[in-house]
């Protein structure tokens, strides 16, 4: 099961954040439960959270960092760990001081979803709402982030995520399979560099239509379907547990 909770906060005055903000959502959350803390101290890859940037009128910001005094701005977790949510209802709302500033913050929603599967369709549609860091397999230490939604590269990120977290594995989705029974059909997309701290990170935002070309009522189809859905609550790519990659697929038609 995946839980997703929803905050909502204001600060008292205007005040100055790091620009790629899910800085702030991520301290915030922390208050909210001990559980996540003990999470992101662990070096363990493909944390079971994802902490997204602060919206503001469903706008991520990760490009600048000025939030307005008296203004909503909001952010969600995901999770599969139950005992998180469980403490963050326990604690409901915080007054916190952060960046010489007052915040004030109250969970807002929260939702389970247990059937992890998107509606089947022909086509859908993915927004990539921050920027995507996609990783091909590495040569020694080196880092080298893609800037196209490739689609074996997309499924690998999300079905190495989903198998540490979830209890049905899935698995065969990369490579061959992957490029030819989901192909692109239109999209627009394009670089962007942010800063995560000092260090400048050059990923990808915007769009792609995708077709699915899997048998109708074939195993193939219903792992796509599976992990298409997991990627609106876990992202895809490098660093998604502290707001890349988080992306938006919906079906269209």
């Amino acid at each position: 099961m995946i839980f997703t909770i929803t905050f909502s906060l204001k600060t008292d005055h205007d005040v100055i954040v790091p620009p790629f903000t899910s800085k702030v959502s991520r301290t915030i959350f922390l208050s909210f439960s001990p559980t996540y803390a003990k999470y992101i101290e662990s070096v363990m890859p493909f944390k079971p959270f994802r902490v997204t940037v602060l919206k503001h009128d469903g706008r991520p910001l990760y490009a600048q960092g000025v939030l307005k005094g008296g203004e909503e701005y909001t952010f969600s977790v995901s999770t599969t760990i139950e005992s998180a949510v469980k403490e963050a209802i326990e604690v409901g709302s915080v007054e916190k001081e952060l960046f010489n500033a007052r915040f004030r913050v109250e969970i807002t929603n929260i939702e389970a979803k247990d059937e992890v599967i998107m509606e089947d369709s022909r086509l859908y549609k993915v927004q990539f709402k921050t920027p995507v860091l996609l990783q091909p397999p590495k040569i020694k230490k080196k880092n080298r982030f893609l800037l196209f939604p490739y689609v074996p590269s997309i499924f690998y990120s999300l079905m190495v995520h989903w198998n540490k977290n979830m209890e049905k594995k899935v698995f065969g989705l990369t490579g061959l399979k992957a490029l030819y029974y989901f192909r692109e059909v239109d999209y627009g997309v394009r670089p962007i560099t942010v800063r995560y701290g000092k260090t400048p990170v050059r990923g990808f935002i915007g769009w792609t239509l995708f077709e699915l070309k899997a048998r109708k009522n074939s195993m193939l189809r219903e792992k796509i379907r599976r992990l298409l859905d997991y990627a609106n609550y876990f992202g895809v790519g490098k660093s998604r547990s502290i707001g890349f990659g988080e992306v938006e697929v919906k079906a269209v038609g």
